[in-house]
């Protein structure tokens, strides 16, 4: 099987592992800027954004490997076409109902020790980093970044473009029906406790998170 990751990052370099643990075996790093002559990351070859198409008719299937969760929005706006795939690595645990949901969607990592519980919605291209814990009834919209070892808790609403940071944790939202919201493009800092609702764009930390 044949993947062209977008990146070449150190996160570009842990999604490569990744797709070698799913069966990738031909892999190649995308990086915005037109690279000259022979680069190599990580053993596998470097190419510029001006090769996608090509590699597209090739039939390489393709993932977004770049943290910024409006990067990786950018990206697919500019690239809308390419065949994205899921990547769950085989140590992340996915209650029986969640996988076939996750896999209906389009362009997500999950990467090892990541556990997501049941009931939970999920969106496109959301980046679940290591040993980060979703669990029951939260919904988990479009180019979601959770960094690693977040826990967020039950009944929580995690909006468009939001990124949570390492070992943050949100607290569970009352019930299904009345969720904790982490707004559009909010920020959560690494390591806060959120509590409350954090409304679009915003940038919160520390214990509790303001």
């Amino acid at each position: 099987m044949k993947l062209a990751i977008l990146g070449a990052s150190g996160l570009a370099a842990e999604t490569a592992d990744l797709a070698w643990e799913v069966g990738y075996r031909e892999l190649v790093f995308i990086d915005k800027e037109p690279v000259l002559g022979i680069r190599q990351h990580y053993g596998f070859n470097v190419v510029g954004e001006e090769r996608v198409h090509t590699l597209h008719a090739g039939g390489f299937a393709f993932v977004i490997a770049i943290g910024d969760s409006d990067l990786r929005c950018q990206l697919f706006q500019r690239f809308p076409q390419l065949n994205y795939v899921n990547l769950i690595h085989p140590s992340a645990t996915l209650a029986v109902r969640q996988e076939p949901d996750l896999l209906r969607r389009q362009g997500n990592l999950v990467f090892a020790g990541c556990r997501i519980t049941t009931g939970i919605q999920n969106g496109n291209f959301g980046l679940y980093n290591l040993n980060c814990t979703v669990a029951h009834d939260c919904i988990v919209e479009d180019f979601v970044t959770i960094g690693p070892g977040a826990n967020i808790s039950g009944n929580v609403h995690l909006m468009e473009r939001c990124s949570i940071g390492t070992g943050a944790v949100i607290l569970q939202g009352r019930s299904t029906s009345d969720k904790l919201v982490i707004g559009s493009r909010a920020i959560i800092g690494a390591g806060a406790v959120v509590t409350r609702h954090v409304g679009a764009g915003l940038t919160v930390k520390g214990v509790p998170a303001r």
